[in-house]
């Protein structure tokens, strides 16, 4: 029997960025006010407790300043308390390419992520990759790796193609 690990971004799959033009953007004094991507907790709670039980994980490329806010809002938001997803399953890395070794050392099966550039350095570590919501405009000069994931439009559609996995 296969066991099947899913990896899971930050920004723009969990945080929401529909705040970035707003005063409780990520990058403003107000982040711990950005809100989720809609369905975000509730559906990585039933993925962390179904098909991926305690297999999940959170891999996320982001500046120390930004790592700090991120577990910041995780704390404030309760993302741990309602998802089941623990702290020591939190990965973090400088570069955009550093998301791909983190997750063969995990032995990530699936990942989600909203930009198909960090996907493509993901090609060679994870056999399953899904396109969370990307913005067409960091789609552009990508499109050539556009065959090598899943787009996904929302966090139930997601959960759907996985529970059939």
């Amino acid at each position: 029997m296969t066991e099947y690990k899913l990896g899971v971004d930050i920004g723009g799959v969990i945080i929401d960025r529909i705040n970035d033009s707003k005063d409780t953007s990520f990058f403003s004094d107000n982040y711990l006010n950005t809100t989720a991507v809609p369905g975000a907790f509730e559906y990585l709670s039933k993925l962390n407790k179904g098909i991926f039980k305690d297999k999940l994980f959170i891999v996320s490329k982001c500046g120390e300043n930004n790592q700090r806010k991120s577990l910041e809002w995780m704390t404030h938001t309760g993302f741990y308390e309602i998802t089941g997803i623990p702290k020591e399953r939190l990965h973090f890395c400088r570069e955009r390419s550093g998301k791909g070794p983190i997750c063969a050392k995990i032995g990530i099966t699936h990942f989600i992520d909203d930009r198909l550039e960090v996907l493509k350095y993901m090609i060679d570590y994870v056999d399953n990759l899904y396109l969370f919501k990307p913005q067409e405009s960091e789609i552009k000069g990508w499109e050539g790796f556009l065959n090598y994931v899943k787009r996904v439009n929302n966090w139930k559609e997601i959960a759907d193609m996985l529970k059939n996995i």
